[in-house]
C-alpha cells in the first residue's frame, strides 16, 4: 500500500485540478487573476513566434548559400576546364578561381557560426520558459482548489478542527509554490522580452557585417580576373593566338589538287566515259525486249538505263540552241505527249519483287530497227546515235520552269479568263508566279492544254 501512496497523490491532485477548471468555467467558483503576469505572457509569446520565424528565414538563407555554393564550384571548374593552357596567365587564373571558391566557402562557414548557431541557440530557451508558464498555471490551480476547500471547511455548521487545520496547511504550500514560480516568471519573463532588442541588433548586424566583407573581397577577386582576361582579349587583338597561315595555304593548295584530280576527272576520260554507255545503251534495249533483265546480276545494264538518256538528249540540247540563237516555250500537255516530244518512252522493268520506270529514247521507226521494236510483239526502244529528233524548247521549259506535276482528282471549269479547265486524270505542269507577290493561298500556277493559269490546288493532288 506503500508504494500506491505516491500515484494516489498524482491522482488527487489531477482530479482536484479537474474539479477546479470545471467550476471556473462554469462560473461556480472564482479565479485568481494576475494582470502583469497575463501581458508578460502575451509578450513572451509574441517573442517566441518573431525568433521562430527569423530563425526560419536564417535557414532558408543559409540553404540557399550552400546551393549557390556548389553552383559557382561547378561554374569555375568549367570555366578552368576550358581555359587553354596555352593562354596568357593560366596559372594566375586557376590560382585566382581557386580563392574564388574557398572565398564564398568561408562566407558561408562564418554565417553558420556567427548567425545561425547563435540564432538557434536563443531560441532553445523559450521551450523551458513556456514549460515553466505550464507549471505555475497548475499550482496556481492546486491553491484556488485549496482555497475553495478551507472556505468550505470553514461555513459549515459543524467545524472538525483535524479537517481544517489539515486543509490550512494544504493551502500553506499550494501558496508557497505558486508563489515561488509565480516570482520567478516575474522576474524572466520582462528580462527575456528585453533582450529582443539586442538580440536584433547583434544578429542582423553581424549578418550585414560578414555580407559586406564577403563582398568587399569578391569584388576585388573580381576585378582582378576581369584584369586578366582583358589582359588575354588584348593579345588575341594582338594577333597573339592567330593560327599559322603558312600551314593553311599549303593545306589548301593541297586541297585544290586533290579537288582537280578527283572530283572533275579530265574530257579524255569523260569521252571515253560516254562512248562506253553508247555500247551499253544497245545492250539495255535487246535485254529489256527478251526479259532479261534481273535484280542481282544486271546492275550495269540498270546503270545504262539511267545515264545515258538525258546526256545525249542535253547534248542535243545545247548544240540545238547555239545553232538557232533562240528558243520557244512551249509545254505538252501530258506526260506522253511530253515524252513523245522529246522522243524518249517510258518502260516498265521487273526488277525484284517490284516494277521500276526506265526513260529511253524513242528509235525511228526505220528499215534497220523494225525488227529490234517488234520483238515479242512489245515496242522496246534503244538508243541510236543518228537519232537527234528532239524537241530542246520542250525540254528546257521542263527542265527549269516546271516545279513539279500534279494529277486533276476533281473536274474544275475555269471561271475567269485567266484560270484553268481540267478534267479528272489531267496532267498540269506547275509553274512559279511571274509576280511572286500575287500568289494566293490554296492557289497554284500551271500549264496545261498549252494555256498558262491560276488553279485550285485542292481539286489535284501531286504527283
Amino acid at each position: 500500500m506503500a508504494n500506491l501512496n505516491p500515484f494516489s497523490k498524482v491522482l488527487q491532485k489531477q482530479a482536484g485540478r479537474a474539479k477546479e477548471r470545471l467550476l471556473q468555467n462554469f462560473g461556480k467558483a472564482d479565479r485568481t487573476t494576475d494582470e502583469d503576469f497575463d501581458l508578460h505572457v502575451k509578450n513572451f509569446n509574441k517573442q517566441q513566434a518573431a525568433v521562430g520565424r527569423l530563425q526560419k528565414e536564417f535557414k532558408n538563407y543559409y540553404q540557399c548559400l550552400k546551393a549557390m555554393q556548389v553552383a559557382r564550384r561547378s561554374l569555375m571548374d568549367t570555366v578552368s576546364e576550358l581555359y587553354e593552357p596555352c593562354w596568357d596567365g593560366v596559372e594566375e587564373f586557376l590560382h585566382k578561381s581557386d580563392i574564388f571558391n574557398r572565398t564564398f566557402e568561408d562566407f558561408c562557414d562564418n554565417f553558420n557560426i556567427q548567425i545561425l548557431s547563435p540564432v538557434s541557440t536563443y531560441m532553445g530557451q523559450f521551450p523551458e520558459i513556456t514549460h515553466k508558464i505550464s507549471k505555475r498555471n497548475r499550482k496556481l490551480l492546486d491553491y484556488d482548489n485549496c482555497r475553495h476547500n478551507m472556505q468550505n471547511l470553514e461555513t459549515m455548521k459543524k467545524k472538525e478542527d483535524t479537517k481544517l487545520a489539515k486543509a490550512k496547511e494544504q493551502l500553506e504550500d499550494a501558496r508557497n509554490n505558486f508563489d515561488t514560480l509565480n516570482k520567478e516568471l516575474h522576474d524572466e519573463l520582462p528580462t527575456l522580452y528585453d533582450s529582443r532588442v539586442e538580440f536584433f541588433a547583434t544578429h542582423l548586424q553581424c549578418l550585414f557585417v560578414t555580407e559586406s566583407d564577403y563582398h568587399t573581397k569578391d569584388a576585388l577577386l573580381c576585378t582582378e580576373i576581369g584584369e586578366l582576361l582583358g589582359k588575354l582579349k588584348k593579345g588575341y587583338e594582338e594577333g597573339s593566338f592567330r593560327e599559322n597561315t603558312s600551314q593553311l595555304e599549303t593545306s589548301a593548295d593541297s586541297g585544290v589538287e586533290y579537288f582537280n584530280t578527283k572530283a572533275f576527272p579530265s574530257p579524255i576520260s569523260c569521252e571515253s566515259r560516254s562512248q562506253a554507255n553508247d555500247t551499253k545503251s544497245f545492250k539495255v534495249a535487246d535485254s529489256i525486249s527478251n526479259g532479261e533483265v534481273k535484280a542481282d546480276g544486271d546492275s550495269d545494264v540498270l546503270k545504262a538505263m539511267y545515264a545515258i538518256p538525258f546526256e545525249k538528249i542535253q547534248e542535243d540540247i545545247v548544240s540545238s540552241e547555239s545553232a538557232s540563237g533562240s528558243t520557244t516555250f512551249s509545254t505538252p500537255t501530258t506526260t506522253i505527249e511530253r515524252n513523245a516530244s522529246l522522243d524518249i518512252e517510258v518502260v516498265d522493268v521487273k526488277v525484284g519483287s517490284h516494277k521500276e520506270e526506265i526513260v529511253l529514247p524513242r528509235e525511228k521507226e526505220t528499215g534497220d530497227n523494225k525488227s529490234i521494236s517488234e520483238k515479242g510483239g512489245n515496242h522496246v526502244p534503244t538508243v541510236d546515235n543518228a537519232a537527234g529528233d528532239v524537241s530542246p524548247m520542250s525540254l528546257k521549259a521542263t527542265a527549269a520552269n516546271v516545279l513539279y506535276q500534279v494529277q486533276g482528282t476533281y473536274k474544275y471549269a475555269a471561271e475567269d479568263a485567266d484560270e484553268l479547265s481540267f478534267d479528272v486524270g489531267d496532267i498540269i505542269d506547275v509553274v512559279e508566279y511571274d509576280d511572286p507577290e500575287e500568289q494566293e493561298e490554296g492557289w497554284l500556277m500551271g500549264i496545261f492544254d498549252g494555256r498558262k493559269g491560276l488553279f485550285p490546288a485542292n481539286f489535284t493532288s501531286r504527283i
